[in-house]
């Protein structure tokens, strides 16, 4: 009973469900303030001309309004600042977290003083502290605390005035559970939230890599080739075709687990040759790179090796073309080009018994 007890006080969080409950705690703080501030300032516009000419009471509500004003002001502007940034900080959220929610609960207390001493309800206290509760996820131990001082603080400043005669102490007691009850329960709903949320952005990614990306190889597909245009054209660019020689001999010499070690090995092989380039499985034992980095291969061979079949060098093939692409006929022109320059590779660097001519092989 205990250790759940401290598992629901301090519950474990994995930091990327952390990151999400914090960002979404800022997002919601800077809702909040802008609402706050829209009601406040409607609030000054109604109450202004209706107390005119104003006495020291007027003044001090017009002090306390803009006040608050001030408070979500500050926490406007600082949660927004908070959102254009990728990682939050923890201790920044939490530091921030304080500090807003500590503060508007003072005011509330102010507020409910000057209400409790004219015979008026805490409608002011209790608003606060709805929002809080409903609306901002703070952490469980912290929260329970707060909560409780906040409530001490209000009753010890209520009990200054009358002995607190005007309150009834075990609706107040049941206020306070059902207040630090309810932030508690808060936070784990987000958790569960965030964590749903967060394994859903896990499977949205590996569903779009695998969308763009051969499940073989690893390297990008051609569905990833046309996203990629926009990205590629309007700058200089050396195309680079490559495919393996006598891959169709391989595999029907060694079978295609091994045919498949060897596109696996070739693809490694092309992302070693070409750091930093975006590199495609073009179709088959076909690779592409598009190379914008300004590296350049002088070799039109490349060979390797696979455990599977430690006796035999395979050749990779390498035809290149260079230009300055503007759009995706002139990219694909040039990607025909490099393949045209990779026919007379192959042609070269097949044996004289294959007569230099079947291209898929």
């Amino acid at each position: 009973m205990i250790k759940r007890m401290e598992q629901y006080l301090f519950p474990t969080i994995d930091p990327e469900v952390q990151n999400n409950i914090d960002t979404e705690s800022v997002k919601i703080i800077h809702q909040l303030s802008f609402l706050a501030i829209f009601f406040e300032l409607i609030t000054l516009l109604i109450y202004t001309p209706t107390t005119w000419p104003f006495d020291r009471s007027a003044w001090i509500s017009i002090g306390s309004v803009l006040f608050c004003i001030f408070i979500c002001l500050i926490g406007f502007f600082y949660s927004g600042h908070l959102m254009r940034k990728e990682n939050l900080m923890r201790t920044s959220v939490i530091a921030f977290e304080s500090l807003y929610v500590t503060a508007l609960s003072l005011w509330a207390v102010f507020v409910s003083y000057r209400h409790y001493a004219r015979g008026e309800q805490l409608l002011t206290f209790f608003a606060v502290q709805l929002l809080i509760v409903c609306f901002i996820p703070v952490r469980p131990m912290f929260s329970s605390l707060l909560m409780t001082l906040v409530y001490a603080l209000l009753y010890v400043t209520l009990y200054s005035i009358d002995g607190a005669v005007g309150m009834n102490h075990l609706n107040f007691a049941i206020l306070i559970l059902i207040s630090i009850t309810g932030m508690v329960i808060r936070y784990h709903s987000q958790i569960r939230t965030s964590e749903k949320t967060v394994q859903l952005q896990k499977s949205n990614h590996l569903l779009e890599h695998a969308n763009r990306h051969d499940g073989l190889t690893g390297l990008r597909n051609r569905k990833a080739l046309d996203e990629d245009v926009p990205e590629i054209t309007g700058h200089d660019l050396s195309v680079y075709m490559m495919d393996i020689n006598y891959f169709k001999d391989i595999n029907d010499t060694y079978g295609h687990v091994v045919g498949d070690a060897v596109l696996t090995e070739a693809a490694r092989c092309v992302r070693t040759l070409f750091p930093g380039s975006s590199c495609y499985r073009y179709g088959g034992d076909e690779f592409l790179v598009l190379n914008t980095t300004g590296h350049h291969l002088s070799e039109n061979t490349y060979t390797f090796s696979v455990p599977e079949i430690p006796n035999r060098t395979i050749l990779l093939s390498i035809g290149q073309a260079s230009g300055h692409p503007e759009n995706h006929d002139q990219l694909f022109q040039l990607i025909a080009q490099a393949d045209a320059s990779l026919y007379e590779v192959k042609s070269a660097t097949h044996a004289p018994e294959y007569r230099g001519n079947p291209r898929n092989i």
